[in-house]
């Protein structure tokens, strides 16, 4: 095989040993294809512009729960997970270095004889969404495509938990034309940008508040036609909007005048509407503690930097 495994020695040296290449985490990115993040967000990360992503209460659970998703996949589809891919390794392309792949699992295909070649990959997802097992979501699809190609491998699998109610799974095969242009992507992007330095171009308000957090005093940009009919399209959007808003306010209070005390109104013993206080709740009153102890209350001032306010003229 073309590639080589790295055997990491604990979970940081795995971390910043992914940070050479490129991969299955990124390459959904790079193509567009990951709807939480831009490929200028990525090239801010790689180039350390940007702190890495702080791990959240949800990667966390992911990563931990991958052993039981691994254990529902197993017991569905009678496969064999293979017990030493559980631990932190990132395959490398030998010819290539930047192309990486850090599988969550990997297994025996059955029926074949137990060796490298024969292998399949197994991806474990938790999630909070319904998932369609005929719609996958673009960017695990590349995550799975990526790790075969960089494999080398033929056949996958996607497995996912919903809620922690549901078990599905997809199995894939590797298309290799798809990941051919994901290559010519990849490597585009590595060369040019990471290593080339070129900064991508920014596709979203995110990117642009990301490189301009704030504006420069007194300039102004001529635009072109294209913003323009944005700009028009806009101010009509949000002229419906007010409309409708207006309309809703009327409704709710038509609705709310049908209530007196109750805190619920029916229709046929249907329930239609709620309008219940909530629980008292215990709050600082900061306007009070300024006026009995101004010198605290100034102690603990701090300067909050302004954020860019976008308003329509």
């Amino acid at each position: 095989m073309a590639t080589h495994i790295y055997k990491a020695k604990d979970r940081d040296d795995w971390l910043a040993y992914r940070k050479r290449g490129i991969g299955s985490s990124e390459i959904a990115t790079i193509v567009g294809l990951n709807p939480f993040e831009t490929p200028y967000q990525l090239w801010r990360r790689l180039k350390g512009i940007d702190a890495p992503k702080e791990q959240s209460f949800a990667m966390l659970a992911g990563h931990y729960l991958e052993d039981a998703v691994a254990k529902f996949w197993q017991d569905a589809t009678g496969r064999e997970v293979i017990k030493a891919s559980a631990g932190d390794i990132v395959a490398v392309n030998d010819a290539k270095e930047f192309l990486i792949a850090s599988p969550d699992r990997t297994y025996w295909i059955p029926g074949l004889p137990r060796n490298n070649a024969n292998k399949g990959v197994l991806e474990c997802k938790t999630t909070q969404a319904t998932i369609d097992p005929d719609d996958l979501p673009r960017h695990w699809f590349c995550q799975v495509q990526w790790q075969l190609g960089v494999m080398e491998l033929h056949e996958g699998s996607l497995a996912w938990l919903s809620s922690g109610r549901a078990f599905d799974y997809r199995d894939i095969a590797f298309a290799p034309d798809f990941y051919g242009w994901l290559v010519e992507e990849a490597e585009r992007f590595w060369t040019d940008h990471v290593k080339g330095d070129a900064e991508p171009t920014a596709i979203n308000a995110a990117d642009i508040l990301a490189k301009y957090t704030t504006h420069t005093e007194g300039l102004t940009k001529e635009v072109n036609e294209a913003t323009l009919s944005a700009y028009r399209q806009l101010r009509e959007c949000r002229a419906r909007i007010k409309e409708e808003e207006r309309l809703k306010s009327e409704l709710e209070e038509l609705i709310k005048l049908a209530f007196a005390d109750a805190e619920a109104i029916t229709y046929n013993g249907e329930t239609l509407a709620t309008w219940k206080a909530s629980r008292p709740s215990t709050v600082f009153d900061s306007a009070r503690f300024k006026a009995e102890h101004p010198e605290l209350y100034d102690n603990y001032m701090t300067t909050k930097p302004g954020s860019r306010r976008f308003l329509i003229k």
